[in-house]
């Protein structure tokens, strides 16, 4: 088969692989669809850790073409797709519930082979089925509007509340639509792009603003701003020191920052902020 390996550091190559045989406990999936994160271009740029030589790619979905022994709830022919983080449930901090803590966390994609192959090995743990009409692409989704779900619940966005998203990329598209979907009755979105704006007004922004026009914090919190004295919830989604910053001011007394964007090594080395914040896909089978 051919698979996109990360050899080293800035260093990508589509070579042949050896179809990986099916563990016991594992799916053997036919790739149909795999999407690029922007984690992924982190690992290529060695700003996020990761074991090369390695396949990239943990947002895909496919087609099971062959089972481990162990396996009971999948057969070929199913359209899957995986959770990446695979926690190990024996450590301390899987004994406590805290599994994006796992001492010895894994995830496909960065530690292991993952969907950017025309085939993974995925364990049956961390498989989920999707419908065969469901488009495949639309599978592929599926991880990144997983960990907006999370962050979203986590959020715990009341009826009729205030929310800002920062960042338009795909992450801030899917907050967007979420966190109305969740009751909020306000929400601004902050990106450059203009078509980006207008493609949020589309999907329920109730507002938008282009940071390069002027102080985003003035424009929001001021007397008489978007919302004066800021949101109830502010969600970060594009990864930097600066809007991180942002996010903290923008947010009302009492308020709530959601982090959602990955900051890189690089970027967190010069940063003056101390935030433990963690990722989690929250897929339904493991809620």
């Amino acid at each position: 088969m051919k698979a996109l390996f990360l050899q080293a550091i800035g260093n990508l190559s589509l070579s042949e692989a050896v179809k990986p045989p099916p563990r016991p406990d594992e799916l053997l999936v036919r790739i149909e669809a795999c999407g690029i994160c922007g984690t992924d271009r982190h690992l290529f740029q060695g700003e996020f850790p990761c074991r090369p030589p390695v396949t990239l790619g943990h947002e895909f979905a496919g087609i099971v073409e062959a089972v481990g022994s162990e396996v009971r709830d999948f057969t070929p022919g199913m359209r899957v797709t995986g959770d990446p983080n695979i926690f190990c449930g024996r450590c301390p901090e899987c004994h406590r519930g805290r599994v994006h803590l796992c001492r010895h966390l894994t995830a496909i994609g960065i530690h292991r082979n993952g969907g950017f192959a025309q085939y993974v090995a995925l364990p049956e743990k961390q498989a989920v089925e999707l419908p065969l009409t469901l488009d495949p692409l639309w599978g592929a989704f599926c991880e990144p509007l997983a960990c907006c779900l999370h962050g979203v619940d986590l959020a715990d966005i009341k009826p009729g509340s205030s929310a800002i998203v920062i960042g338009g990329g795909v992450i801030g598209m899917l907050v967007v639509q979420l966190a109305r979907l969740a009751g909020a009755s306000c929400v601004i979105l902050v990106t450059r792009s203009a078509a980006k704006r207008k493609l949020a007004e589309s999907l329920g922004a109730t507002a938008t603003l282009d940071p390069s026009q002027g102080d985003v914090i003035r424009r929001i919190k001021a007397a008489n701003g978007l919302l004066p004295g800021g949101a109830d919830v502010v969600f970060e989604c594009a990864g930097l020191k600066e809007t991180v910053e942002q996010a903290l001011h923008l947010a009302a007394p009492g308020g709530t920052v959601m982090i959602l964007g990955v900051l890189p090594k690089a970027r967190q080395s010069r940063s003056s902020l101390s935030i433990s914040c963690f990722t989690r896909s929250g897929f339904s089978r493991r809620s």
